[in-house]
Parts: C-alpha cells; sequence; structure tokens
C-alpha cells in the first residue's frame, strides 16, 4: 500500500459504530478530564502515531497523550485487531509494559527521540509540543494512578497551597488576644470562604492544555490518568512480534 493511501486511510477511519451516543472521544474525554474537543485532536495524533508505526522503518514511542488514546482503542477490540490493524496497517500492531530497569528507560527514550525526529520528517512540520513533549519532560518521574472521581476531590497541589495559607492565618488570627478575637471569627470565615471559592475556581479550569482539564479538572471532573507515564513503544513486525513496552502505567 502507498504511504498517501495508509495516511488518508487512517485519517478517514472512524472509532465508533454507526448511531453510537457514547462516541469514542466522549468516552477519552471523560476518563482522562479532557474536552471532547481536545480529545479530537489527540485521536488525531494518535492516528500519525499509527502511521509513523508503519512506514519509520524503525521502533516508535507515543507521546503520554496519545498513548491513552492507544490504550483505550486497545480495550474496542474488535475495532482495534480487525478494522484497524487487518484492514488498514496490515499488521499486528502490539503494546506491552516495559521490563523495567535503567536499560528499558534508555531504549524508550531513544524510540520517542526518534519518533519525533521522524514525524518532522515525514509530516513536514515538528510534532505539537502540547501533546508530545520533549524526551526529558515525556520521561519525567510520575505517581499517578486512576480516580474515582464520584468519589474524590483531585486537589492539585500547588493550588491547594493557597487555600492552605488562608487556613493558617485564619488559625493564626483565631489566636489573637480575647479583645480582639470576635472580629478575628470574622475574619477566618471570610478567609475560609475566599479560600474555597479561589480554590473551586482554579480547579474547574483544569491544568491541561488548550483549556482541556488534562492532568487538572478536578471537583467532581477529576483527571483520571492523563499523562501516564508509559513509556510504551512499538515495531512494526507483520507478525505480532513488533516489541511495544510501557514503565509504569500499564
Amino acid at each position: 500500500m502507498m504511504a498517501s493511501t495508509l495516511l488518508r486511510q487512517l485519517e478517514d477511519f472512524s472509532f465508533d459504530q454507526p448511531g453510537s451516543s457514547l462516541t469514542f472521544a466522549k468516552r477519552l474525554a471523560r476518563e482522562n478530564g479532557w474536552s471532547v474537543a481536545w480529545a479530537e485532536r489527540v485521536m488525531m495524533e494518535y492516528k500519525r502515531f499509527l502511521y509513523l508505526a508503519a512506514v519509520a522503518g524503525h521502533a516508535v514511542t507515543p507521546s503520554a497523550a496519545v498513548d491513552q488514546v492507544w490504550h483505550l482503542h486497545l480495550c474496542y477490540t474488535r475495532s482495534y485487531w480487525q478494522d484497524l490493524c487487518e484492514q488498514i496497517l496490515g499488521f499486528a500492531l502490539h503494546h506491552g509494559p516495559t521490563q523495567g530497569g535503567l536499560r528499558e528507560d534508555e531504549k524508550y527514550a531513544d524510540w520517542y527521540q526518534r519518533t519525533l525526529e521522524s514525524y518532522e520528517k515525514h509530516f513536514g512540520e515538528p510534532a505539537p509540543a502540547e501533546i508530545w513533549p520533549s524526551v526529558e519532560e515525556r520521561f519525567e518521574p510520575k505517581a499517578e494512578r486512576w480516580v474515582d472521581t464520584q468519589r474524590y476531590w483531585v486537589v492539585p497541589k500547588a493550588r491547594m497551597a493557597s487555600g492552605a495559607a488562608v487556613v493558617g492565618l485564619a488559625v493564626f488570627l483565631v489566636g489573637a488576644e480575647p479583645a480582639t478575637q470576635q472580629a478575628s471569627i470574622g475574619m477566618v470565615i471570610f478567609l475560609v470562604l475566599v479560600g474555597l471559592v479561589l480554590v473551586a475556581k482554579w480547579g474547574r479550569k483544569g491544568g491541561g492544555r488548550d483549556g482541556s482539564g488534562c492532568g487538572g479538572g478536578w471537583w467532581g471532573g477529576g483527571s483520571t490518568g492523563c499523562g501516564s507515564n508509559d513509556s510504551s513503544g512499538c515495531s512494526s513486525s507483520s507478525c505480532g512480534g513488533g516489541g511495544c513496552g510501557g514503565g509504569g502505567g500499564d
């Protein structure tokens, strides 16, 4: 298959069955605290990643955001294995966890750097940094897990520090001289309310780029694993032997 034909087929590829009310993009957005528009943009980058897996001639590794699309697509088994791998790519594109260790880390960092270089070579432009960060940022150690935002608030530490400062000041005022305690109590209530409003307002904005809330968006709509530190990669072996790997997320 010609490369131009493959790219066109991938761009036209639909993740959804006709009439789906919960689309792939909506599910992806919900699970990662993204907007649907942002999810759709990352999905297009995933398709470019698939193209590179087929034509780059070397093992490739996705960005963390693109890897979230890959993870979810693997759950749509017929779409992934039959519609994508068999009918479009023509080979089985496998995903698997890293074996751990320094050598594995170095391997996936090298794969990712080569992926960025091939991206620019094949598409005539650098990979968008908001979706494809640098090697250093991509493999920065993270401690992430899935969170049930119906039961928990996901509070960004940096933003919560402002609320903590407000509470600390309130505690200080409560300990003031008796003559000023009545005024202090009123001030405490005011400061606590201000702190809660500020934290809620900042939290709703989310921490992601393009207003997506990627990595943020808590208070009922929190992040559920966007930016997983999963150093996945894959090669395009036609026999299902493509080496894919991940670190920490799978």
